[in-house]
């Protein structure tokens, strides 16, 4: 008995750790938050199959697991990976392309970096984004007299910071082939002077300009969603919701996930033309590309007086922004989305809009539904539509970088209805959660903005010294909720990813401070380490050159 006993020690000791459990990932060491159900922490997780097998301490888990991949994190924060609840992947490709005029503080500084693409290249076009006359000392719309005295002969298009408006030259509009006063052009979308284009145009009228430009074939549509999702990676992206896509880049998209180049998970939301509308009937779902909603848009944009507003503009008594559907057109889609098992997904930024929004989609929800539709922005609300939220379980998806990019003039917009203007606590209240996003490239990339703004209340400056209406912010954990959990609520996800535990998606970002803990002026400047996605290290900040 007594040498059954020690050799069957001797078995233990030498075979112990091949009975453990074979992970192809360990994670030790780390800060981790898993944000669930009571936002607990740990310090280690067992990843295999690109699924969390486990969590707990260190110890816990390499006496249950080995592998052959151990990182030791020496302590640094691990936190589900951000996802974006509302960008365009596409147009962030496109814009590392394009002459970016996001802060210029005048239009003559448009025009010098205009001209250094120009002398650097001699390109046939011009393409920028990024300008807004609200940063200018002279806050009007400029005309285009110095773009075609610069540039007679090539088109030149500019968007502004929002995508609703742009700045061209006479030769983008000759290639258009828009007169003034041609029935095509919708009413207030064409800026005069004389009887003749000022070069700016508006919401619909904006959109058509992007037919003068050179449309990207196949491989570099290719080349520009794989530079857009290393940007992502690069800010801890692991998953994000598309806002609107024509097919044909649909179908680059899904051929790139076929051949495992797109990694990044996607929720794909439907431009909602016939040419979508026929080829996809049904929801398409798998593990890192989703087809489940539409998009639509009610309005236009705050800072080009495009939103819709119930009573004028506080500083353009005879505007009240642009209506940019028919209200039989937008039932219509919703009928449509109803009837084939598709979200909502609409742009409402004035209060008007949102009005609107509300009122069609109560039409097709019921109190208590879990549908979840949406509204992107829900930027301006009335006193007496904030209850509809809650009522009909609407889900308010937020930008709040776009709120401490307005705040500096968006009082003079709308005078005393500032107080219900970009109110995400107040929003978070009547739902009990809010998605949050950046809706880049009309903001930067980094979530870690988005997590800043929506606490602090404050742009990069750290203005204003107390923050905004700091009523509506939120707190830390609910920002982190925000660009985790609660944005994979938003597209039905949140059974798979957003929080770290057993059975989710082993997607991760580690940053080299703790956001949870760490001083306000730190955050911003706060760096991703590495992101993981399906326990894969796809950013690596030590390895880059």
């Amino acid at each position: 008995m007594k040498r059954l006993i020690q050799g069957m020690i001797l078995f233990t000791l030498l075979n112990g750790c091949t009975m453990k459990e074979q992970a192809d990932l360990i994670i030790i060491n780390a800060m981790v938050y898993t944000v669930d159900s009571t936002f607990s922490n740990c310090s280690a997780i067992a990843v295999r199959n690109g699924i969390i097998l486990s969590t707990g301490e260190d110890d816990q888990i390499l006496n249950k697991y080995r592998s052959t991949n151990i990182k030791d994190l020496k302590g640094a924060p691990l936190y589900p990976g951000f996802n974006d609840a509302h960008c365009h992947l596409f147009g962030l490709g496109l814009s590392l392309n394009r002459v970016d005029l996001r802060g210029a503080d005048s239009f003559d500084e448009i025009l010098l970096r205009l001209k250094k693409r120009y002398d650097s290249i001699q390109p046939k076009y011009l393409a920028g984004d990024g300008w807004d006359q609200n940063l200018w000392e002279n806050k009007e719309f400029p005309d285009n007299k110095k773009l075609n005295e610069l540039f007679p002969d090539i088109p030149v298009v500019l968007s502004r910071i929002d995508f609703h408006a742009v700045i061209v030259n006479d030769a983008a509009i000759k290639a258009l082939g828009i007169t003034p006063g041609e029935p095509s052009i919708p009413p207030a979308e064409a800026l005069l002077s004389g009887g003749k284009f000022k070069g700016v145009f508006l919401e619909n009228t904006a959109d058509r300009f992007k037919n003068v430009l050179p449309e990207p074939d196949v491989s570099e549509s290719r080349g520009i969603l794989l530079a857009a999702q290393q940007e992502c990676f690069r800010y801890g992206l692991t998953s994000l919701s598309h806002a609107g896509e024509s097919l044909g880049v649909i179908n680059i998209m899904e051929s790139l996930y076929k051949e495992q180049l797109l990694k990044i998970r996607t929720d794909i939301w439907l431009t909602p033309n016939n040419e979508n509308l026929e080829r996809f009937t049904k929801p398409y779902r798998d593990e890192r590309m989703r087809i489940s909603a539409i998009k639509l848009y009610v309005d236009g944009a705050l800072g080009s007086r495009g939103a819709l507003m119930i009573e004028p503009y506080s500083d353009a008594p005879s505007q009240k922004g642009i209506k940019v559907i028919t209200r039989e057109e937008f039932e219509r889609l919703c009928k449509w989305a109803y009837e084939h098992g598709f979200q909502v997904a609409t742009h409402c930024i004035g209060d008007a809009a949102n009005r609107e929004a509300l009122t069609v989609y109560s039409k097709f929800l019921t109190p208590g539904n879990n549908l979840r539709w949406r509204i992107e922005h829900s930027q301006v609300i009335d006193e007496d539509d904030f209850a509809l939220f809650g009522k009909y379980s609407i889900v308010p998806s937020v930008q709040p970088t776009h709120c401490t990019s307005d705040m500096l003039w968006a009082d003079e917009r709308l005078g005393s209805r500032l107080k219900n203007a970009y109110a995400y606590k107040r929003l978070l209240d009547e739902l009990g959660w809010i998605p949050s996003g950046t809706d880049f490239p009309i903001e930067q990339v980094n979530p870690l903005y988005t997590f800043f703004a929506a606490v602090f209340r404050k742009n990069l400056e750290f203005v204003p010294e107390g923050g905004f209406q700091m009523e509506s912010a939120l707190s830390r954990e609910e920002a982190l909720k925000s660009m985790t959990l609660w944005a994979a609520k938003a597209s039905f996800e949140d059974g798979a990813k957003g929080s770290i535990e057993p059975g989710k998606y082993a997607d991760f970002v580690v940053l080299d401070r703790d956001i949870m803990t760490t001083e306000e002026k730190m955050i911003p400047t706060t760096k991703v380490l590495m992101t993981f996605v399906a326990g894969e290290l796809v950013y690596n900040y030590n390895l880059l050159p």
